[in-house]
């Protein structure tokens, strides 16, 4: 195990070099490979019980996959997961549904993850009894209101459809079904980029809130760094289905080490026109490589404006601790004082 993989048997949540492959077949006439997409490739972390992690990188770095890696949504093609000492990826199929209740999933669009069939009560109802089974009848639409007033909902509103609730409505619904197995552990995934900009400060401040007083643990996803630093308690920035940065959020917001990282904080608009006008900016020229044929050595060199060595092209650096908490993928050409956020 490396340095940044705590004890399985004692921390709250432990990822040992997890990655998610997907095989995408053969050809149809020679039967050739079409090749293999390397979503996530080789994460470990380890997240602690009560804490928020942010999860940020641009579209494609491999942030959703992850997250439904750690769900068991999708089965890690190698590594290890475990939640409270229990390897998740150890558990079968069949018995990952009952222990799933111990973590739970707020989707990007609270109007797609949720059944235009079913009332908020039947909705909520459903999520109450996964881990209370024997709650019916008032019992049961008293845990509802309940859930209702802990997203800052009205309980009146329990008998409605999910398309006579606003955007923001709906999102404090599907946060709610989060909350009614009573787990430990919450994955955002993008929870805020479909909302207005004025109901996002909201949902995040109840997303901090909730945290805080229920004793969640949280890992919040995004591709912005903005919202990510808002809410976060450490943050890890993904690139091509790695981690390349990790650290506290104040120190990677105020000095970030890798210069993806800074090319993302220079992307974040000043409010002061001033500002904004004389700061500088790193551009990043072209896309991130495809993930089914990621370059070998520092993955960020066919996107660096700063030229790399042979070396560096073949040889991945390792992920090392520059600060007593602040690691960083360890290249550099990427790692510099002389690259300005």
């Amino acid at each position: 195990m490396n340095a940044l993989i705590g004890n399985p048997q004692e921390d709250f949540l432990v990822l040992d070099e997890v990655k998610t492959h997907f095989d995408m077949g053969t050809t149809l006439l020679t039967r050739e490979s079409k090749g293999v997409v390397k979503a996530v490739d080789g994460v470990s972390l380890t997240i602690n019980k009560g804490e928020i992690l942010g999860l940020v990188g641009e579209s494609g770095c491999g942030k959703s996959t992850l997250s439904r890696t750690i769900m068991q949504l999708l089965r890690p093609t190698s590594g290890h997961i475990w939640l409270k000492g229990r390897e998740l990826s150890a558990i079968s199929d069949a018995d990952i549904r009952s222990e799933r209740i111990n973590f739970q999933m707020i989707f990007q669009d609270p109007y797609a993850s949720l059944n235009p069939r079913m009332t908020v009560l039947d909705t909520l109802g459903e999520a109450v009894r996964t881990r209370h089974p024997e709650l019916k009848g008032d019992a049961l639409r008293g845990r509802v209101a309940e859930l209702l007033r802990t997203v800052g909902m009205n309980p009146f509103q329990m008998k409605r459809y999910p398309h006579e609730f606003s955007g923001g409505q709906r999102q404090r619904v599907a946060i709610a079904r989060a909350l009614a197995p009573e787990p430990e552990l919450i994955i955002a995934d993008e929870p805020v980029s479909a909302l207005d900009v004025s109901i996002q400060s909201q949902i995040l401040n109840l997303l901090k809130r909730l945290t805080r007083e229920l004793g969640l643990t949280m890992i919040f996803i995004s591709h912005d760094l903005s919202v990510v630093r808002y809410i976060s308690d450490r943050i890890a920035v993904m690139y091509l289905g790695k981690i390349i940065e990790l650290g506290d959020a104040e120190a990677i917001v105020d000095h970030p080490l890798h210069i993806y990282t800074k090319a993302l904080m220079s992307a974040i608009p000043e409010p002061d026109p001033n500002a904004e006008r004389n700061r500088h900016r790193i551009v990043l020229e072209g896309d991130p490589p495809s993930p089914m044929s990621p370059p070998d050595g520092c993955k960020f060199w066919p996107r660096s404006p700063v030229e790399h060595s042979e070396e560096l092209k073949t040889v991945e650096p390792p992920l090392v601790e520059m600060q007593p908490g602040h690691w960083v993928s360890n290249c550099p050409f990427c790692v510099g004082t002389d690259h300005q956020a």
